[in-house]
């Protein structure tokens, strides 16, 4: 971003290779002032439940950060739920909460952050007066700012950086889909960002997007009749935000396939990420077609997808490949999505789980390969019918708590989908065609579009080969049947067509800098 000091952010605007993508597109001021009230909260009281959930989200994220600030937001979050309140310290905050097995976490994605409190609901008369004066009168502790501000250095250089490369690998990639956008920061910012914030800086960001014109409550559980309508009297004490949040300018088209390699030397293998941007939403006309295409070639750490099937099952080459209709963010350790992570636009992408470095040219193509052929030939009547069975089945698993559902209630809100947006999803997909989900595809999904971004421990070496685009043919440990074999001769050749002058290499310690 322009004043930031980020050469690598310059390496992304790749102007003339990007179909002319603009190289900055500011967000326009807005005059007039949101409605400084509470949408009417979603409930969904259960008496038996021996548990109280709330989620406040706001309509904020990494994307409201200030050009020269980038990680404000998320550092704003994280100093709300971990900086303690007026009355407490943090370590007062924790040592009250422990005896009552109570929680208070904070998430910031690029366009959406949630709080979210849990506690048994036999203790949610001393819980809530906590999770409320952390909302409403967060301390902002100058000691707690720097601690969670050297935190947030560490995460970036130490953990994503230098020891995260498939996380590494999808920042990358979303920093290539939107080059000058928005989104085209993590959340946790620069390295130059985070060292010049101060505490004023987080402070004016609290108050100007963790506001009450942005937020949305959502309460399950256990709770008694009347509790909603005080924890919303509660949080009509936030700060006013002032003016609405301006729109989101459009991800820039990328006109051809290009690739952006970051080099790690130490790295033992390759991760790669691949993707286009897209403005197909949960509640468009088309992301049922969408979501359901992308179920098909991979959902995530299932084992029935074709980029499973071609790269793991029958070749070996890694733990796992999956594809995306939009973006995904995993919850803790399930396979699920987290909730609270929604963006006002999105992207496609495939996930291929780190590879042998000697494989990773093979990996790439047989990807691009099984896109091409999903977007040219579509899918097959009985592929319909087989994953038509899996999705209707598999994403009733996605509620299973009583926290997500609340979660993706609120989802559904910020999407303007009336009732359960996984339930729509369902329904919708009980009717879809093979027509309309090819015509989907093939509106949305241009495989000549690719971004494609690498990190990888030969990565000029890797550069030059794919540039080339000469056969890469794989070697085996052990013996694989011939139509295996015919078809990788079809893979080794697949022609990727990507000049070396659309494929950047970038060190990684210029990464995010």
């Amino acid at each position: 971003m322009k004043g930031d000091g980020s050469r690598f952010l310059g390496f992304l605007m790749l102007c003339a290779a990007c179909g002319g993508a603009p190289q900055r597109v500011d967000r326009p001021e807005v005059a007039e002032t949101p409605p400084e009230r509470l949408d009417e909260p979603v409930e969904m009281r259960d008496p038996q439940s021996r548990t109280v959930t709330l989620r406040v989200t706001f309509d904020a994220g990494s994307a409201d950060d200030p050009p020269e600030r980038l990680g404000a937001t998320n550092l704003a979050a994280r100093l709300i739920a971990e900086g303690g309140t007026e009355a407490l310290s943090y370590t007062e905050l924790v040592r009250a909460l422990y005896p009552m097995a109570g929680s208070i976490t904070a998430e910031a994605g690029r366009d959406q952050t949630v709080f979210v409190g849990r506690v048994h609901r036999d203790r949610l008369d001393a819980f809530y007066p906590l999770f409320r004066d952390v909302l409403v009168h967060p301390r902002m502790d100058p000691e707690a700012f720097t601690r969670l501000r050297e935190e947030a250095k560490a995460a970036l250089t130490l953990e994503l950086r230098g020891a995260n490369d498939e996380a590494l690998g999808k920042e990358v990639l979303q920093s290539m889909l939107y080059a000058g956008h928005p989104f085209g920061h993590p959340e946790l910012g620069s390295e130059t960002s985070l060292g010049a914030l101060q505490l004023h800086d987080v402070e004016a960001q609290r108050a100007r997007v963790f506001c009450l014109g942005r937020a949305r409550l959502g309460i399950a559980g256990g709770y008694p009749a009347d509790f909603a309508a005080r924890v919303a009297a509660d949080l009509a004490a936030l700060p006013r935000c002032g003016t609405a949040r301006a729109d989101l300018p459009e991800a820039p088209r990328v006109s051809e396939r290009q690739i952006l390699l970051v080099s790690k030397p130490e790295a033992a293998s390759t991760a790669i990420s691949i993707g286009l941007a897209t403005r197909v939403v949960p509640g468009g006309a088309d992301h049922p077609a969408l979501a359901f295409a992308f179920a098909f070639m991979g959902q995530h750490r299932q084992f029935g997808g074709v980029l499973f099937r071609k790269l793991r099952a029958d070749r070996g080459l890694n733990y796992g490949d999956y594809a995306y209709s939009e973006h995904f963010q995993q919850d803790g350790w399930t396979r699920f999505p987290l909730a609270n992570t929604s963006r006002r636009e999105q992207y496609v992408s495939i996930w291929l789980r780190p590879v042998k470095p000697e494989h990773a040219h093979f990996a790439l193509r047989a990807a691009v390969r099984e896109l091409g052929r999903l977007v040219a030939n579509g899918v097959s009547e009985e592929d319909m019918e087989r994953t038509r069975t899996f999705v209707g089945r598999y994403y009733q698993l996605y509620t299973q708590t009583e926290s997500r559902r609340l979660g993706f209630a609120l989802d559904s809100r910020f999407y303007g989908i009336a009732g359960s947006h996984w339930e729509s999803l369902r329904t919708a997909w009980r009717t879809l065609t093979r027509d309309q989900v090819n015509a989907v595809l093939r509106r949305h999904v241009d495989p000549a579009r690719l971004s494609i971004a690498l990190v990888a421990p030969r990565a000029e070496q890797l550069a030059e080969a794919i540039a080339r685009d000469e056969p890469s043919p794989i070697a085996y440990e052990s013996p694989k049947p011939e139509e295996i074999l015919a078809e990788d001769r079809e893979i080794a050749a697949y022609p990727l067509q990507i000049a070396r002058e659309r494929i950047r290499v970038v060190p990684v310690a210029e990464v995010f800098r």
